[in-house]
């Protein structure tokens, strides 16, 4: 995969823009240590809504109600299967997006995935559990940190990482769960700002090329991580318009397309919108305020076999697709 080609070199600078933008956020968790802000430092994303008011090449093609309290965390394994996990239960579904099984797990997971050899990765905030097929736990690994809380996790070959928006760091573990390194902390000396994460969001991803891409919330941008914890490259975009991010911490989560395009979802204002990862050009808006009306965030967001493109809604305790207009139906009303 080619380099990037936006390395900043005080890639600080852009959080320092930001404040006179925004110090606020939305939908905080109360366990999580982060603080509400009050209401004189709140901002108003109102008047931004319009620019998202265009015609995409995306539409909503279905919905998949899962029927469980509060779902959190979501994922897609090799073989297709789509996970959702809720408080105290799991639901997997296959082809036709038709339920397949349904198990009780512990609490609420607030991440998680699957490996190729199907063993499910399940992030709690200050643990991870691996689960076989049946919901059945096979190990637990116990916090390496103090106040942590785990945001996102994704698994390679080799290598798990997750990611501590407490202690904001990634964490490399190898598969036995052994800690192998600490990735993202700030280096100015080997030009790594440091991961800043005002509010509980901080998601990564593994894209199809094998690149570790790890959301810098606090700098509105991605940074791209080699499994020694060095820097490869950076791209940040601060902005209210539909090329960059808004707020003080956006985007919350990313995931990839088959063709390795990067997917990002935002809070606030909510809007999920397509970027070629290695430069950091925005492509297209797939969903904005016409289908997220109200200021909120998503729970999570993945990628389907099919290239479809799911969003956990909390405000509908549902999964919503969203397919190429051209490879869907017309939208639901």
């Amino acid at each position: 995969m080619k380099e990037g080609v936006h390395r900043s070199k005080h890639p600080w600078l852009v959080g320092l823009c930001m404040v006179a933008i925004a110090v606020a956020y939305f939908s905080l968790l109360g366990q999580s240590g982060f603080q509400e802000p009050g209401d004189q430092i709140r901002y108003d994303v109102s008047s931004f809504r319009d620019l998202d008011h265009i015609e995409t090449r995306f539409v909503e093609t279905g919905i998949i109600e899962p029927g469980i309290d509060k779902p959190k965390a979501m994922c897609v394994g090799e073989d297709g299967k789509i996970y959702v996990a809720g408080e105290n239960e799991l639901v997997v579904y296959g082809p036709e997006d038709k339920e397949l099984v349904r198990f009780e797990i512990k609490a609420s997971p607030i991440c998680m995935t699957v490996a190729e050899d199907g063993t499910l990765f399940m992030g709690y905030n200050d643990h991870i559990e691996l689960l076989d097929a049946s919901g059945t736990v096979q190990a637990v690994w116990d916090s390496v940190s103090e106040q942590p809380y785990l945001t996102s996790i994704a698994v390679s070959d080799e290598e798990v990482y997750v990611a501590d928006a407490g202690n904001k760091v990634v964490l490399q573990y190898n598969r036995d769960g052994q800690l192998l390194s600490r990735i993202g902390k700030k280096d100015l000396k080997n030009d790594i700002p440091g991961i800043e994460v005002p509010s509980p969001y901080l998601d990564l991803a593994i894209n199809p090329d094998g690149d570790l891409w790890v959301v810098n919330p606090g700098l509105l941008g991605m940074e791209r991580y080699r499994n020694d914890s060095s820097l490869v490259t950076s791209w940040y975009r601060a902005s209210f318009q539909l090329d960059g991010f808004s707020g003080c911490c956006n985007p919350t989560h990313i995931a990839f397309m088959n063709d390795g395009k990067l997917i990002t979802a935002e809070k606030g204002l909510v809007r999920i919108k397509i970027y070629d990862v290695t430069s950091g050009e925005y492509q297209e808006l797939v969903a904005g305020s016409r289908e997220f009306p109200r200021e909120q965030s998503l729970k999570d967001i993945a990628v389907d076999k099919k290239n479809r493109i799911l969003a956990l809604d909390p405000r509908n305790n549902a999964v919503r697709v969203f397919e190429l207009k051209e490879a869907g139906d017309e939208k639901r009303t």
